[in-house]
């Protein structure tokens, strides 16, 4: 249903422009920039998968069956990750940049949602994706916005991983071995 189609992507809109308001004050300003190329290809991958992913949904509309039912479900997961990445980012605190950087100050945060795995808000991200990937209702967008986007994050986490074992040192390495980087028990 195209009125569903419409729904997710002004969602995305303003979910991304609030994101992005949010995350950019807390850019990390003075320290070591360790991001190197993965911010690029978290952007680039992420605007690549989006723009395949409208494409194919307005394109060929509907090709998932039944259409509103899985659309409904999209819009309902595009809600919970995007509350899942807005509950990490809160509990992270001025921790959370969006720079790959270790901080003044900088220590592990075991706590709420990081209790389980690494990267909440990340894992946040891919669940709000896969839920406009259903609200946009083609399953070939689905799968093309969910492989890009899962494979751009997957550069961001270990260039993210890098930099913090190299600046946490020993405390981050018990961290990882304690946890998932995505899904608590699997990933």
């Amino acid at each position: 249903m195209t009125a569903l189609r419409v729904i997710a992507t002004v969602v995305l809109v303003v979910w991304l422009t609030a994101d992005n308001a949010v995350v950019q004050r807390r850019h990390s300003g003075r320290a070591e920039n360790r991001d190197r190329y993965s911010g690029a290809v978290l952007m680039l991958g992420s605007l690549a998968a989006l723009a395949l992913a409208f494409w194919l949904a307005f394109a060929y509309p509907d090709t998932l069956r039944p259409t509103v039912p899985f659309q409904i479900a999209g819009l309902v997961l595009m809600a919970a990750g995007i509350a899942l990445r807005a509950t990490a980012i809160a509990q992270l605190g001025r921790f959370h940049t969006p720079n790959v950087a270790v901080v003044s100050g900088h220590t592990v945060v075991e706590r709420g949602l990081y209790r389980s795995i690494r990267h909440p808000s990340y894992a946040g991200a891919l669940v709000a994706f896969l839920g406009l990937g259903l609200g946009l209702g083609n399953w070939l967008g689905l799968v093309m916005l969910m492989t890009l986007m899962l494979a751009a994050y997957l550069v961001r986490i270990h260039e993210e991983e890098a930099a913090l074992l190299a600046g946490l040192g020993p405390p981050y390495a018990d961290y990882c071995r304690r946890t998932h980087r995505l899904l608590p028990g699997i990933y």
